[in-house]
Order: C-alpha cells, then structure tokens, then sequence
C-alpha cells in the first residue's frame, strides 16, 4: 500500500477541522509527534506523543461552536505551511488568523508549529548592485541582517513597489501595509531600535517563500522575549509579500 503523500495528509488533517470529524485523525499522527500550540507566549505549550497529540487535536475538531478555515496550503517535500482563520464568535473580535507549520513522515505528522496573530506586543524584475537578480536565500539573509545588526540601510532596493506586510497584530488580521514606501518605513523603524533583539532561527525556503522563524528580545527575563514566524514572499529579488505571526 503506498504511502500518503504530504500533500494529501495534510488535506485530510485540515478537513478534520473543517467537517468536526475527530475521528478522522486516526491515522494521521506519528508515534514521536511533538506540537507546539500558540500560547503561552513566549513559547507555546508543548506537547509530545501520539496520545497527547491527538486528545488536543480531538477536542478541537470536535467543538462545534468553532469553525476553521484554511485560507492556503503550500507544499514541499515533507513540510507544509497551513495559513488560516480560527472563527469563535462574531464581528472582527471573534476570530483569529494563524499559521501551522507541519513536517510529515511516511505520511504521518511529526512536528505541528502554530503562530497566530496577537496584540500589545513590540514587533516586531529587480537585481541587485552588481545587476545579477538576487535569489530568495540572499534577499532573506540581507533582511534577516537589517534588523540583527541594526541597519534600517539593508533594507534599500530589497523591498518591491507593491509589497504587502501583515503585522502579527492586533488580531484578529494584523495592521496590514501596502506599497513598498509604508513597508520601508515600518521596516526601517523596528530595525533601528536597538532596544530590541533580533535572532532568526534556522529557515526554509520553498521556492519564492521563505519560512523565517524568529526570537525577538527587549530584556533580560524570561518574559521579555517572543518567538514567531515569518512567511516572506520574494519575487525577482525583492520582497513582495510579508506575514507575521507570534506566539500568543
């Protein structure tokens, strides 16, 4: 019998959430899962282990008074990126957007990581010089860099015209930018604040789309630090699309 691929593995753990059918994680999870949901900050609770896994994935898709919505699905090898909107109530109050990155296995999960949108929290065909368009890794490293090393001047020319951010707050959908100027700005003035402390954790990269997970710092204590993610779409060189998420 052959094996699931990811692609269909994760379609068949998302409609489990969609259709609040728990029973259909059987199955889906690895023996060695380990999840990371998205509070408390800073790091979100772990969980490891089929059994555990599954009795917080269950109890989720069984509560009815919730709907979750894939809003996009990207696909690698065995990881995938799942963008979407967790919906408890009504108006703009009563949902959520987030991300879960999964890593599959002989088409079982073995690693889920959820960042979401949150609130009150400090956050955080183009070439280059020498006229060689840049590739995603070296447009994500000089991004990365601007804001390690505090030099807002990394930032010229990597940043396209149309460039969307998506903060990862207020939730529920994050202070939206658009237009390369607004983006450069917003860019410019976190990278310029040395009070703050910016680590990038090891990235994938999937074809245009960068998958930049982050430690960010504004103190000592172990409460004065936050991990999130950042999805970062690069096109020709420049960064075109850039969303957010922390954990809550």
């Amino acid at each position: 019998m052959p094996t699931r691929t990811t692609a269909d593995t994760v379609d068949r753990f998302n409609r489990v959430f969609t259709d609040h059918d728990a029973e259909g994680l059987a199955g889906l999870i690895a023996a060695d899962c380990v999840m990371e949901a998205i509070q408390p900050a800073p790091d979100g609770a772990r969980t490891e282990g089929r059994d555990a896994c599954l009795a917080f994935w269950r109890a989720l898709a069984a509560d009815r008074a919730t709907r979750f919505e894939p809003e996009e699905v990207t696909v690698s090898g065995e990881r995938a990126t799942i963008r979407w909107r967790y919906r408890f109530g009504e108006g703009p109050s009563g949902s959520v957007r987030g991300v879960t990155l999964l890593r599959v296995s002989d088409g079982l999960i073995v690693e889920a990581l959820g960042y979401v949108k949150t609130g009150g929290v400090p956050l955080a065909a183009d070439t280059g010089t020498d006229g060689v368009e840049r590739t995603t890794r070296e447009v994500l490293d000089r991004y990365n860099d601007a804001f390690r090393l505090h030099d807002p001047g990394l930032l010229a020319d990597l940043i396209a015209d149309d460039c969307v951010i998506e903060d990862s707050g207020p939730a529920p959908d994050g202070v939206r930018r658009e237009g390369g100027p607004a983006c450069l700005a917003r860019w410019s003035e976190l990278a310029g604040d040395r009070a703050l402390r910016f680590t990038p954790e090891t990235a994938e990269i999937r074809g245009d789309l960068a998958v930049q997970p982050w430690l960010l710092q504004w103190g000592d204590g172990e409460r004065d630090r936050l991990r999130g993610v950042n999805l970062i779409r690069i096109r020709a060189g420049r960064i075109v699309e850039a969303r957010g998420y922390v954990k809550a």
